[in-house]
């Protein structure tokens, strides 16, 4: 019997979910079964072809960490979120699957900080969206903001002043990143290719 999937479409995905880094092992064949693909459609041929997909996948991802350097792209990247943090900054990884749920995951976050006491002055985020098209091309897309309401005064100048910091992080850490300056978009950090260990 034929699949009923789509096998170009579906392999590309189970590729995503393997080498973004995120996800265990084990997850990724019913991530693709019970979210990606609707259950109640696929065929015992449908579903034996995914599980031999997502071992492929994964398997390769495997053997090509184990000549992967200490230090990957991902680790330098969270290295600049860490120091993001540091200088109070709520900087998220993989926040949401668009910049309005990012915004909603950065606002979670501040409220359970203390809100204003928490003395945190913006944020830093990709989405997952962002995370399937670095995993595809080595770029990624950081949305970023200054302020956590829209009431505080100097928004905008100190978003200018964030953007240009989280640049200079990058460029320190050893990525291309470029901006506009308009704090209406968002950097672009070349990263050159996506490379964080499996869990």
């Amino acid at each position: 019997m034929a699949l009923t999937l789509d096998p170009e479409d579906t392999r590309e995905r189970i590729h995503g979910l393997a080498w973004c880094g995120f996800h265990p092992d084990g997850d990724i064949e019913w991530m693709i079964t019970d979210e990606y693909l609707d259950p109640d459609e696929l065929t015992a041929e449908d579903r034996a072809w995914v599980k031999a997909e997502a071992a492929r996948a994964c398997a390769a991802k495997r053997a090509a960490e184990a000549s992967w350097p200490a230090q990957t792209e991902y680790d330098r990247l969270e290295a600049v979120f860490a120091q993001l943090r540091s200088e109070k900054i709520i900087a998220l990884h993989r926040a949401g699957n668009s910049l309005a749920d990012g915004h909603d995951d950065v606002r979670e976050q501040w409220r359970a900080a203390g809100r204003l006491a928490s003395g945190i002055r913006g944020c830093c985020f990709y989405h997952s969206q962002d995370l399937d098209t670095v995993v595809r091309t080595g770029r990624l897309h950081l949305a970023f903001s200054g302020g956590m309401i829209p009431e505080i005064d100097q928004r905008e100048a100190n978003t200018v002043a964030l953007g240009r910091r989280i640049v200079e992080l990058l460029r320190a850490a050893g990525f291309g990143a470029q901006w506009s300056g308009n704090i209406n978009e968002r950097i672009e950090a070349d990263l050159g290719q996506w490379r964080k260990r499996s869990p």
